[in-house]
């Protein structure tokens, strides 16, 4: 049998051939599309960490809402270094409608009203051209409610309910007044009255923990939270045969269950390491004797990228307890960590220890578990330190 092209997709932002492992994620799109349907528009968020998966899922939930029939724009944001209020609204009130699979002359009267404010939406080529200074001065937050507004006078013609997914919101880090803005446009009794908008928003755990806090508006307003997690054991092994389905390439029973051990089911690092094994294959099968130079390959494309920015966050002394914690990937509690890291001859007391394991949480390098409890993010990270 002929080999196929290798169908894994080790690239940030590409989606991968088999979509499995979020089925609760799913639901409660539909369910929200089900009550969107009632005139019921609930805003919610999906959170995880890099790599996690929200890009693909806010993808699929594109997907699911265009079969039926329902027009969605799929918007991701960019990360802001100016703090004008302006500039991401301008940016959204573009982004939108350049989204929707539709042409500019269903919303020609929203175009003329972008081009009174400076902002152009070329027919050719569909792009988007911002003059450098919009002519808009007033408050950022009219402009993108009357904005929303004239947009759905137009879309209306077409359909009850627009689908607005927003991808990587944790990039408004530098404005995250802007959030307070969306929400409250969102909830404006015209938007809420007269349009059919159901938002959906992703970002990393860390980019929303602020929102998180008791009785924050921003948390209680976009809600639920979809959680996004590692993929289980039987979803990796799953997702690993049917993506070599058709391929003429098979990898070996040991193969998919070393997979899952050093990946523990993150589906970015998944795709990375698959890429390089499925390369590996002789006469169409990837055995165990070629997971090792699979692994280093992985990690040097992970370390560029990831985990040597990661690591040289930390000081001296903190690369001497993430040293230990890699050598000890299963080990939380700090008291072995200490105990560990005295035996291998460490200058660090426990005061010492104990902020410096506090500084690496802050820094995003480890996870606290619970008290006196922490761990490296994942085990790859934990080899590529190992190595180091």
């Amino acid at each position: 049998m002929k080999i196929a092209s290798n169908p894994f997709t080790p690239k940030s932002g590409m989606e991968p051939r088999v979509f499995l492992g979020r089925e609760k994620g799913l639901a409660t799109f539909c369910a929200q599309l089900e009550r969107a349907g009632n005139n019921y528009y609930n805003h919610y968020i999906v959170l995880g960490d890099w790599g996690i998966g929200k890009t693909t899922l806010l993808k699929e939930y594109k997907k699911i809402a265009q079969t039926q029939g329902i027009l969605t724009s799929f918007v991701s944001i960019r990360e802001y270094t100016e703090r004008e209020l302006i500039v991401p609204a301008v940016q959204l009130i573009t982004h939108i409608p350049r989204g929707l699979p539709i042409k500019f002359e269903k919303i020609k009267n929203f175009v003329q009203y972008l081009g009174g404010l400076g902002i152009t939406l070329p027919v050719i080529g569909g792009g988007i051209q911002l003059t450098s200074k919009p002519k808009y001065k007033g408050d950022p937050q009219v402009l993108l409610l009357d904005a929303l507004l004239r947009l759905w006078n137009e879309l209306k013609k077409e359909m009850e309910t627009a689908v607005v997914l927003l991808d990587d919101v944790h990039n408004y880090k530098i404005v995250p007044e802007f959030l307070t803005l969306l929400k409250n446009v969102l909830s404006d009794e015209e938007i809420v009255k007269r349009t059919g908008y159901l938002f959906v928003l992703s970002s990393t755990y860390k980019g929303w923990s602020k929102f998180m806090q008791k009785h924050h508006p921003i948390g209680r307003y976009f809600i639920p939270i979809v959680r996004l997690k590692n993929l289980s054991k039987e979803e990796v092994i799953e997702i690993v045969d049917k993506t070599l389905d058709s391929t003429g390439v098979v990898f070996e029973r040991d193969v998919k269950k070393t997979i899952f051990k050093y990946t523990e089911g993150h589906p970015f690092q998944l795709q990375v390491l698959c890429d390089y094994l499925y390369e590996s294959q002789v006469e169409g099968v990837v055995r165990i004797d070629s997971f090792g130079s699979s692994l280093d390959k992985t990690l040097e494309d992970l370390g560029e990228i990831i985990f040597t920015p990661l690591y040289n966050r930390a000081s001296e002394k903190e690369k001497q307890i993430l040293k230990v914690m890699a050598n000890n990937y299963n080990t939380k509690s700090v008291d072995k960590l200490m105990s560990i890291a005295v035996n291998k001859g460490t200058d660090i007391d426990k005061g010492a220890f104990n902020v410096l394991l506090s500084r690496l949480v802050e820094k995003g390098i480890i996870t606290k578990t619970g008290r006196g409890s922490y761990i490296l993010p994942n085990r790859l990270l934990a080899e590529y330190i190992r190595r180091i």
